[in-house]
């Protein structure tokens, strides 16, 4: 089981995802999201993994601050977080807004493969 300890006055969990694609690997900044269906990573990443998000032929829509969009979903080959890693998980790609503090959402379809526990009182979360 892997234990992340976060500020418990924080409005939002912040972690360190790993993801991979084609054996190129990129760490970025995720909130946790459990009200995100996928995982979402911005283009600029989606690129640099060579994911081609601009040929995916599926798209859904997403609700955003600007309105309803439609956005590619395409497949990440691995997803880390901790010591806990999926393969062949969904992600939408999107930019969050710039002043964002974060770089994506890491939704449900990585957390779904595990069992996450959330002790806000104590500022843990588990993975297992």
């Amino acid at each position: 089981m892997s234990k992340y300890l976060f500020d418990k006055d924080s409005s939002v969990i912040v972690l360190d995802v790993f993801i991979g694609n084609k054996g190129i690997r990129k760490k970025i900044r995720m909130a946790l999201d459990t009200g995100a269906t996928y995982v979402m990573i911005p283009w600029e990443v989606a690129e640099i993994l060579e994911l081609k998000p601009e040929l995916s032929k599926e798209r859904i829509e997403t609700v955003t601050a600007s309105g309803v969009e439609k956005v590619p979903l395409v497949n990440l080959e691995i997803v880390r977080v901790l010591d806990k890693e999926a393969r062949t998980i969904r992600a939408i790609v999107h930019d969050l807004p710039s002043r964002s503090y974060v770089d994506g959402l890491l939704g449900l379809s990585f957390l779904k493969n595990f069992n996450l526990h959330i002790n806000f009182k104590e500022g843990t979360l588990e993975i297992e």
